[in-house]
């Protein structure tokens, strides 16, 4: 029998039916939580235990991108016993089902690395911020679906080798903690006492600050935590940089304040580059690579003496007077010097003398009062996260030597809406439409029953305009009395539908009408439906069809949105207000909305359409307005000749791509009604 011991490492395989298919979103969604319950299994095995997930790239090798998982213990304190668990949760725990984890001899990839000219690492981002000097280590948002691809997207392109590194270490430094657990007190005490002296006026950055440490001391004390190490070792410099830049927009959500991490890139004539290197090779946690602000005055000072209330009175001419009244004596103003981040006056044996209390309902659970905390006491907190947070990082990718954005354009499959309706016609109801194919070529579906708004985006040309015909297609192959309203403000993508469809689809083209046209529907159509509902007393259309009321879904198409953003602020609230409104009732009561641009900016796709429109079909866009609407870069990857071509969010927040069919339209002479698929639905005049 082979003993293995630490350090482990087990090259990792995804099983051949993931590789071969898109995996389904159960699946896929299943997927996810057993990585993050592994996670948390293996770490809870031992103590001190150190887990690097590795992806090792080099374009020279086939295949070029491998993927380790390495787990050591920094002293060698754990027993085989505790290897042996951990190996048999790996190779034969939940994790199996998708991966095979094979046990390697050695660390040899990882211990020649002479050719790594460059770290990247990822941080929290952190500031000082005058002129209170409050530090704020922003927490990560954790994106729960991040799967890799798009991070894996971003390797393969490169032209040299690079090493991916996620190492977590749990957390076991209780006189740290001590330490850090009473400065977050402190500084939420000291905060309140700043606030109390604003005398009503708010402070933003008071607010973000505060909000920021009641979340670490309501979750941190009493948490599992992880240090953490997130870095990229490149051969070539400008490497390092795309790949972070990726995994930190795929791993994090947008933050209200929108600062979610750094990265930082030390050449191998920096500080901090070689003990870093040295970490990787033997499977431990570095923290060399840090922030530079560590270096500011300010980090040496009491919390009470860096956060005070902005001085009144004579207060502000110089002197204390006016500015703490009720400071207590050992707030001093010339605190002793620190050493390894601890007062020189304090007792070694700080966590001895006091409690600190972790769930914050004190300062002190003794009659001793805790000494005078400092801003460097938080700096542990930059490198600390829960198991929730670094969730979105620690991810494995299901591994092919090509992931779908970098197939070729040749091997993309196209849809054909004829085809499709053909043979998929059955899919087709009341509650369902067809959104295409997927790189398989199978149907992906939608439900109007299950979400109720869509965003679709996309560059002129890029397919747009046709997915909305395919749409407006089904919706009334499927719903013949059903209505269809559109603002088109180009005037000229549906006027066929007003020629052959006049009794399902209405139409204006100007500003100057949308604002009547959507108070009409709001009276007309929503409100009609909430009153019905109220009066037969039940909670969707779909009872209310047993009831024996038949009234059909209502679509409402708004395209271009970039008009609106042009009109006056009056419309764009009454538009937005609606839409807010709809979102919590229009799927229950039939109303849907489809909102539509061009060019998906900030200004243009507010937040709030965004939270109200759970799915989205994005076509080609640039990168940046992938990344808005997405929170990712996949459809700025999109090809230019592959029309048709979108990426597909559902409420759950997975994206997979998705091919929608071309569908033709009666074109004047050119193209009659009976050559297309409209002759389904109307005959010609």
């Amino acid at each position: 029998m082979i003993i293995h011991k630490f350090p482990l490492l087990l090259e990792i395989h995804s099983h051949k039916s993931l590789q071969d298919s898109t995996y389904q979103r159960t699946i896929r969604r299943e997927l996810l939580q057993t990585q993050d319950h592994t996670l948390r299994s293996i770490s809870h095995l031992a103590t001190k235990l150190t887990i690097s997930l590795r992806y090792i790239y080099d374009p020279n090798q086939s295949p070029k991108l491998k993927t380790y998982l390495l787990i050591n213990h920094p002293h060698n304190t754990q027993t085989a016993e505790h290897s042996e668990q951990i190996l048999s949760l790996l190779t034969k725990g939940k994790l199996s089902q998708f991966f095979t984890l094979t046990p390697q001899p050695n660390l040899t990839p990882f211990q020649n690395l002479d050719w790594v000219q460059t770290i990247g690492e990822i941080l929290k981002h952190e500031e000082f911020i005058p002129p209170q000097n409050y530090y704020l280590p922003h927490l990560f948002e954790a994106n729960q679906t991040n799967d890799m691809s798009a991070v894996c997207d971003v390797i393969h392109r490169l032209d040299s080798k690079l090493i991916l590194e996620i190492t977590l270490q749990t957390y076991d430094n209780p006189n740290q903690k001590s330490l850090w657990v009473n400065a977050i007190n402190q500084m939420l005490a000291q905060l309140d006492k700043v606030n109390a002296n604003t005398s009503g006026i708010k402070d933003n950055i008071l607010s973000v600050t505060s909000a920021l440490y009641q979340k670490y001391q309501q979750s941190y004390p009493n948490s599992d935590l992880f240090q953490y190490s997130i870095k990229a070792l490149a051969e070539n410099r400008a490497d390092a940089f795309p790949v972070l830049d990726a995994l930190i927009h795929e791993a994090i959500k947008e933050t209200p304040h929108g600062k979610r991490c750094r990265i930082i890139q030390v050449s191998k004539d920096k500080p901090g580059f070689s003990e870093s290197l040295e970490a990787t090779k033997n499977v431990n946690i570095s923290s060399a690579i840090e922030w530079e602000g560590w270096h500011k005055n300010n980090s040496e000072m009491s919390i009470a003496n860096a956060i005070q209330p902005q001085k009144k009175g004579l207060g502000k001419f110089g002197g204390d007077s006016g500015s703490f009244p009720d400071k207590p004596s050992f707030y001093h103003q010339n605190q002793p010097p620190m050493i390894g981040g601890v007062n020189s006056e304090q007792n070694p044996n700080l966590p001895q003398l006091y409690n600190a209390v972790s769930d914050g309902s004190g300062l002190a659970k003794s009659s001793s009062t805790p000494p005078p905390s400092r801003m460097v006491d938080l700096k542990p907190l930059h490198r600390l996260a829960t198991a929730q947070e670094i969730s979105g990082f620690f991810r494995i990718a299901i591994s092919q030597e090509t992931s779908i954005s970098s197939r070729t354009e040749k091997s993309l499959p196209v849809a054909n809406a004829e085809d499709l309706f053909n043979h998929h016609r059955n899919l087709i109801d009341a509650d369902t439409y067809i959104v295409g194919i997927d790189d398989e070529g199978n149907p992906v579906t939608s439900s109007w029953s299950e979400i109720a708004h869509r965003l679709v985006a996309g560059v002129p040309g890029a397919g747009k305009s046709n997915f909305l015909n395919w749409v407006i297609f089904q919706f009334i192959y499927a719903n013949p009395t059903g209505k269809i309203y559109i603002a088109d403000f180009a005037g000229v993508d549906f006027n066929f539908l007003v020629k052959y469809l006049k009794d399902n689809v209405e139409i204006v083209t100007t500003i100057e009408e949308c604002q009547l046209f959507v108070e009409k529907l709001h009276t007309d159509e929503y409100q009609r439906r909430i009153e019905l509902l109220k009066q037969y007393e039940v909670q969707n259309i779909q009872q209310l069809k047993k009831q024996g009321v038949d009234i059909p879904r209502t679509l409402w198409i708004i395209d271009e949105a970039a008009a609106i953003a042009r009109a006056s602020d009056k419309l764009q609230r009454i538009i937005e207000n609606r839409l807010i409104q709809y979102a919590n009732q229009g799927r229950k009561c039939g109303f849907h909305v489809v909102f539509c641009t061009q060019r998906p900016t900030s200004a243009i796709v507010s937040n709030q359409v965004l939270d109200s429109c759970e799915e989205k079909i994005v076509f080609r866009v640039t990168e940046e307005a992938s990344g808005l609407i997405l929170e990712n870069s996949l459809a700025g990857t999109i090809p230019k000749k592959a029309l048709g071509r979108a990426v597909l969010k559902g409420s759950e927040g997975d994206n997979i791509f998705v091919n929608t069919p071309f569908i033709s339209i009666p074109v004047g002479k050119t193209v009659s009604l009976q050559d297309t698929l409209w002759r389904h639905l109307v005959s010609e005049p």
